[in-house]
């Protein structure tokens, strides 16, 4: 199956297969074979070219892996992404840029507007206090409230979308 590999400057277009419990990588000028083994979970012992690495991945950043204790990022795209990707997707702006959501779970302690009203990139939305601290949470872009999803006093999870400005 095709992949594009990339990590730090480096862009690798490989193709991989599994052959008896062999992990086969095949780039433009390279076939590495490795064999890997499940230590624990997220935790294998992989073996290239006769060299043994530890390879842990990050629980929460499916970008990040640890080889032999240092930290390596790494995105995977497969045959979908590199479609999308060669129909211009990555070029297209996405429509949920005003989109504001938390970060982290907190109390929404002040809302500074209300729908209709006209914010500057940069200009205060409103308070949420959240480890004991009070954040305020600033404009990603000029434009016009269209919805405002939460109320003053309302505790929210992560990811909860509080202010649409279109």
């Amino acid at each position: 199956m095709k992949y594009e590999i990339n990590s730090a400057d480096q862009s690798f277009e490989v193709d991989i297969q599994i052959e008896n419990d062999r992990l086969i990588i095949q780039t433009a000028s390279n076939k590495l074979t490795l064999e890997a083994i499940q230590i624990h979970r997220g935790v294998y012992s992989v073996l290239l070219n006769n060299r043994s690495f530890v390879v842990g991945v990050c629980a929460g950043n499916d970008e990040k892996i640890n080889v032999n204790g240092t930290p390596v990022f790494v995105e995977l795209l497969d045959a979908v992404h590199l479609h999308l990707r060669e129909l211009g997707w990555e070029s297209m702006q996405e429509t949920k840029a005003g989109l504001v959501c938390t970060q982290i779970p907190g109390l929404i302690t002040r809302i500074f507007h209300k729908v209709g009203d006209e914010v500057i990139e940069g200009e205060p939305l409103f308070l949420m206090e959240a480890m004991k601290m009070e954040n305020e949470i600033k404009a990603p872009l000029s434009g016009v409230i269209q919805k405002i999803s939460v109320q003053e006093g309302q505790t929210v999870d992560k990811g909860t979308n509080i202010i649409e400005i279109g």
